[in-house]
């Protein structure tokens, strides 16, 4: 695989939050997004650039200052940071899905700090509450928060939301998805990547032209294909979803290979194909639901992902950082089936962007020696 491809890639997921605050011209297309379960079709369809945060190691002193310790991730962190320093000022609009109780703090913390003057300027800050219950009348809820969330972005372009042109964006973003679950069938029993370099190359689809993304992303499938499986245990990452590579590191940094993880950006981020059919909004609102990793998603959804995510899988290692307070509940649930199928599992409860502390790395690497021996007793 060419460098230039693997670099391009992962500029693709890391840079587009930096650079913002540095073209006036340029921000003023980007809508930032605090976690994707937002529609980046609708986004791209109202002739926009999704831009989302994602958590980093750089200090946010403006943000620690008004912020709670321990209940904001780092991802909303730089989000406030970068509001907080002038660096939205010229952003198209920030959207924050109403996926968990810090992002609707954040989105009411923004509201206030522009209410208090706190912020000398800020884009449109909105929020996106879809539902991913069952309910009878959650489908027509989740559609008229859905095309409210269009709308809403329409205005901020100045640029009609045609149907032909939403359709062609689920067209676009279709084949991107087809383009990354090739990408990411290249890690499963036999891997041929590891997940700290396979997450980059995952998650930037999120952000980057589809186009763009179908073609490099098949060109990293095509050179994946073509080198040996790894050797070691193969992990899955589980519990809270990680947007960054830290705890991949971490993970194989003692030997094995993280083949999946429960997050939009790595394993999840393309799921089913979302189809436009008769009504192009209802087809994303119903995609959303149904298909998005984040804090509301359903008990019932995480299970059968999970389960599905299990064969081959040697050992399990269990992100709960101190900001979690969602993903911990479904523990008790994922130990009491790692148990029944004999699958050791480890909890690491640093932050993902930060280093890793020796007890975590001590866990892992007793998690990754138990793995290998009992990968070796089954294998020969």
């Amino acid at each position: 695989m060419s460098t230039s491809v693997v670099a391009e890639l992962t500029a693709g997921f890391e840079q587009p939050f930096g650079e913002l605050g540095r073209d006036a011209l340029r921000d003023g297309s980007a809508v930032v997004v605090s976690w994707p379960s937002v529609p980046v079709e609708l986004i791209r369809a109202a002739g926009l650039r999704p831009v989302l945060v994602r958590g980093s190691e750089t200090p946010t002193p403006a943000a620690d200052a008004v912020l709670e310790a321990n209940l904001f991730p780092s991802r909303l962190r730089q989000l406030v940071e970068a509001a907080l320093t002038g660096r939205l000022a010229n952003t198209a609009a920030i959207v924050l899905p109403r996926t968990s109780d810090p992002d609707y703090k954040c989105f009411l913390y923004l509201r206030e700090f522009v209410r208090r003057g706190t912020v000398a300027m800020l884009p449109p800050v909105l929020l996106f509450d879809l539902l991913h219950s069952e309910g009878s009348a959650v489908p027509a809820y989740d559609l008229a928060r859905t095309r409210e969330l269009g709308d809403r972005l329409s205005a901020v372009s100045g640029r009609k939301l045609a149907t032909d042109a939403l359709r062609h964006a689920i067209v676009r973003s279709d084949a991107a998805r087809a383009a990354a679950r090739r990408l990411d069938a290249l890690r499963r029993r036999e891997p041929r990547v590891h997940g700290a370099e396979a997450l980059p190359l995952l998650g930037a689809f999120w952000q980057m032209d589809p186009e763009r993304y179908v073609a490099l992303a098949t060109a990293a499938a095509d050179a994946l294909a073509t080198r040996s499986p790894l050797e070691g245990p193969r992990v899955l990452l589980a519990g809270a979803p990680v947007d960054s590579i830290g705890l991949h590191q971490v993970i194989e940094s003692h030997g094995a290979t993280v083949v999946a993880e429960l997050s939009p950006y790595g394993s999840a981020c393309a799921g089913e194909d979302i189809g436009a059919g008769l009504d192009p909004i209802a087809a994303l609102a119903d995609k959303y639901r149904r298909d998005s990793i984040d804090a509301r998603t359903p008990v019932a959804v995480l299970e059968h992902w999970i389960e599905n995510s299990l064969a081959g899988i040697d050992a399990v290692a269990v992100s709960l950082p101190p900001d979690d307070a969602c993903f911990g509940w479904d523990y008790p649930l994922l130990r009491e089936a790692l148990e029944q199928k004999g699958i050791a599992h480890v909890v690491v409860h640093a932050d993902p962007v930060e280093t890793a502390n020796a007890g975590d790395h001590g866990r892992v690497e007793t998690l990754v020696a138990g793995a290998r021996r009992s990968k070796a007793a089954r294998y020969g």
